[in-house]
């Protein structure tokens, strides 16, 4: 394994450069604070954290700390891990980024690895990064292989650390991701997985032991190679972004119980029972049933009632009412005018493998549609009130155009790239987003999901 540069050497940086070190890997850590340089060539953690010293103590003799950036010439692998905040008027400061992507620039050789670590928008490593390393002379993703892995520090946390939290990886190439894919598997020692394999491994499996039953998830060590530096860029906003949006909610929440005189800490203990409905969250054509689409409302009124009105929650059934229109609008802007279009609707009920139809969002896009004029079939295997065909076949035999309402393992199992070719399908919405979007690249039929 050839030699790592971890650059800013704080709480991304540190653990990551002693864990490249323990696994006996040869490390120079760049940081421009003397101080920092110091106590770590000393063997002391300028982070109050008992492992982290720990884990410095163990790398010592593998990980050298410097100013210089002539002493990162021979170098092969960087990891950029340098902070990006936001200035004065919340804007992304690339600042500390660039001035970094300048000094590599001046080193970089081919088949060299530039791994960037640190929290950045979508597109920063192709606009912003790509162009200062190609002043080298050399073409990323040809000479040279730039990649994005989110770190995911969670600081004071005993358990999640550097070394066993799964890591997403994304680069401008294939090869690129599967370089620095490898080089988080050397250092973490766990699986490689390609993004769209990963579904199974996220839904919880509920194992027995010899005190009751454990759920278990995402195994530790996890690498995930992303299928696109884009994508992997997102990740780390975008859950970050979930979190903050929760956190906005039950701040909400916190100033319902007070106009209704509830507590709201008790009150989330109780919901934290639950087992399911957890998450993760994945967008779709509406959301249905007596529950999601209705408890809400409830509260909203009971709230209002009181004097206080939850924007979060009516921002929340906006956006979800919302949806169906959406996606007609999707479909619309992919084949045009809908008027006289032959449109099969392939569900009803509001989720899969069931057969309640309650608040479906079926009802909203079928009036859509008729409203627009379009020629519609429909077809659910589970709930047939409101089938105009006998089958799945007939519906895409009389169809030049498919929207999936609901993801039954029915559809899942038959609906097949081949079914859809043999019956001159022109267009797919997946409202559900269960198809694979890989099959329908440079293929005649044309496809969107939701969000993708």
């Amino acid at each position: 394994m050839k030699s790592v540069c971890v650059i800013g050497l704080g709480y991304v940086g540190l653990p990551l450069a002693c864990l490249c070190a323990k696994k006996g890997l040869n490390v120079i850590g760049l940081d421009k604070k003397q101080s920092v340089v110091d106590l770590t060539n000393e063997g002391k953690c300028h982070i109050q954290d008992n492992k982290l010293q720990q884990w410095l103590l163990e790398s010592k003799e593998k990980l050298i700390a410097t100013t210089n950036s002539d002493d990162i010439s021979e170098i092969s692998i960087y990891v950029i891990c340098v902070p990006t905040p936001v200035d004065a008027n919340k804007d992304p400061d690339l600042t500390p980024l660039i001035s970094v992507s300048e000094t590599i620039s001046k080193y970089l050789k081919k088949e060299d690895l530039v791994i960037v670590e640190s929290t950045i928008f979508p597109g920063t490593c192709e606009e912003h990064i790509l162009p200062i390393l190609e002043k080298s002379g050399l073409i990323g993703g040809e000479d040279f292989y730039l990649a994005h892995c989110p770190e995911r520090v969670n600081p004071g946390d005993v358990f999640w650390d550097t070394e066993n939290i799964p890591r997403v990886v994304g680069a401008l190439t294939e090869k690129g991701t599967e370089k620095a894919a490898e080089f988080y598997q050397r250092i973490l020692g766990g699986e490689i997985f390609d993004v769209k394999d990963i579904k199974d491994k996220l839904r919880p499996k509920i194992i027995p032991t010899e005190k009751g039953y454990m759920i278990n998830t995402m195994p530790l060590h996890s690498i995930i190679k992303m299928h696109s530096i884009k994508d992997a860029e997102a990740v780390k906003a975008m859950e970050n972004s979930v979190r903050d949006v929760n956190i906005a909610f039950v701040n909400e929440l916190a100033k319902i119980s007070d106009v209704l005189g509830l507590d709201v800490v008790d009150i989330i203990d109780g919901m934290s029972t639950k087992p399911f409905g957890k998450g993760p969250f994945y967008p779709g054509i509406g959301v249905g049933g007596h529950c999601i689409a209705v408890d809400p409302e409830w509260l909203k009124a009971a709230s209002m009632k009181a004097g206080f009105f939850p924007k979060i929650i009516q921002i929340a059934r906006d956006t979800n009412n919302s949806m169906p229109f959406y996606s007609v609008e999707l479909l619309e802007n992919k084949i045009g005018n809908l008027e006289k279009k032959k449109i099969a609707l392939l569900g009803v009920t509001y989720k899969g493998n069931i057969d309640d139809p309650r608040e479906s969002p079926y009802y909203e896009v079928k009036k859509i549609l008729l409203d627009k004029k379009a020629i519609i079939e429909v077809f659910d295997p589970l709930f047939k009130k409101e089938n105009t065909v006998e089958s799945m076949d007939e519906a895409l035999e009389k169809s030049d155009y498919l929207i999936i309402v609901t993801d039954h393992k029915y559809f899942s199992d038959k609906l097949t790239f081949e079914k859809l070719e043999t019956h001159d399908i022109k267009f797919v919405l997946d409202g559900r987003n269960c198809i694979d979007p890989l099959l329908f690249v440079n293929k005649k039929i044309k496809y969107s999901g939701i969000g993708r």
